[in-house]
């Protein structure tokens, strides 16, 4: 196998690996790159491996990395897509979810402000979805939520006596 590797890679100049790579800016891709172009300068597979500290299983993918740089080009040496857990809240409900987070907790509940148990009580009342607490702080990091809120004023609170309070200090 090693041998068709080393023979394959050698179907593009060192020259023009080398400067897509240096136009590259995925670093997986960019790293993918130079092994191809160090297989091109004639060293052999268990050379590149050690040059850029490749294990077996790294070592065995070269192959698919050729063969996906010559059926799709630079996109065929990027990561695919890896499956991962469906997403809960549904695209088209996160507006809602941001609009109830900004609107702020309703008077009754006696909240000043949201915290993240909270919000994991409202995704599954009023959204029908569950999530952990860390769900909940990863939700609204792809939300492009910040965690810093500005101070909480308790719903009943008196800002003339706030004032008054102030002007006497």
């Amino acid at each position: 196998m090693s041998h068709d590797v080393v023979g394959v890679a050698r179907r593009w100049s060192a020259q023009e690996l080398e400067a897509a790579a240096r136009h590259e800016r995925d670093g997986r891709a960019r790293s993918r790159l130079l092994a191809l172009r160090h297989l091109a300068l004639d060293h052999s597979v268990a050379e590149t491996a050690g040059q850029f500290a490749l294990g077996k299983s790294q070592l065995y993918d070269f192959y698919d990395w050729i063969r996906r740089f010559e059926a799709e080009g630079l996109a065929g040496l990027h990561d695919r897509p890896r499956p991962g857990a469906r997403q809960r809240l549904a695209h088209e409900r996160e507006a809602e979810f941001l609009r109830r987070v900004h609107e702020g907790p309703p008077a009754s509940s006696g909240l000043a402000a949201w915290r993240g148990e909270d919000l994991r009580v409202l995704l599954r009342e009023e959204f029908g979805v569950e999530y952990s607490l860390n769900g909940v702080y990863l939700l609204l990091h792809r939300l492009k939520q910040s965690s810093l809120v500005p101070r909480p004023h308790h719903p009943q609170s008196d800002d003339a006596a706030r004032a008054a309070f102030k002007k006497r200090a």
